[in-house]
């Protein structure tokens, strides 16, 4: 897995937009401090607000009326979320929580589509959805093709390339169920993952915390 493949995922809009334009869109609306595992908002709701993440990351859920549900992707600084529905006046298509605790600026649909709209961000915002719809492409390819270690190794990957943005985070909170929705994998694969990982010295787990030792080591397992 080459670095260029997650380098969609590291930096969000903010690496697409101009210094002033993020700096700018970094003033609009409120900003507000979470604790982790909050719900910004959840699947259904009327999409009022976007949110523009300043530091920490969110996971983005779908659930299905039969119960199932299925953690479609992370979110971390630089990124927006909720923004397509503000977009489009939709309704959220899933929830969205914190995994850590986080500062975002929390914006008014309206503001946010006058700020989009303007001459200098519009391209980039549209690059940015693009780039998150190849995301998802390989996600669901990477579900469908590889072996668990390697999709989990992948999935590890992106959640380090997304904290790195951040301030270079290498432990992160994350149940091991929430692990496998992510990679479309039961609980117990991804344990027994976990397992030979950790005796490989790639990583150790304690409780919900998995924390990467050596990023190099993860790489490799990536494929």
């Amino acid at each position: 897995m080459d670095v260029d493949d997650l380098s969609a995922s590291s930096g969000g809009l903010a690496s697409l937009l101009s210094t002033t334009d993020w700096a700018a869109m970094c003033s609009l609306g409120t900003r507000c401090l979470m604790a982790a595992d909050y719900p910004l908002f959840r699947q259904g709701d009327e999409g009022e607000h976007a949110y523009v993440i300043l530091s920490g990351a969110v996971k983005v859920v779908r659930g299905e009326a039969a119960g199932k549900r299925a953690i479609l992707t992370i979110r971390g600084a630089g990124d927006v979320v909720g923004d397509l529905a503000v977009m489009d006046g939709g309704r959220r298509s899933g929830t969205v929580s914190t995994l850590t605790p986080m500062v975002v600026r929390v914006v008014p649909g309206a503001s946010f589509k006058r700020f989009i709209e303007r001459s200098s961000v519009t391209a980039a915002y549209a690059r940015y959805t693009v780039n998150r719809l190849r995301q998802s492409d390989v996600q669901r390819t990477e579900i469908a093709v590889l072996p668990v270690r390697q999709r989990l190794a992948r999935a590890l990957l992106r959640l380090y390339v997304t904290a790195d943005a951040a301030g270079g985070q290498r432990a992160f909170e994350l149940p091991q169920q929430d692990l496998a929705e992510l990679i479309g994998a039961s609980r117990n694969a991804v344990v027994l993952a976990l397992g030979v990982l950790r005796a490989e010295g790639v990583l150790d787990t304690h409780r919900m915390r998995v924390s990467i030792l050596d990023v190099d080591a993860l790489y490799r397992q990536a494929g």
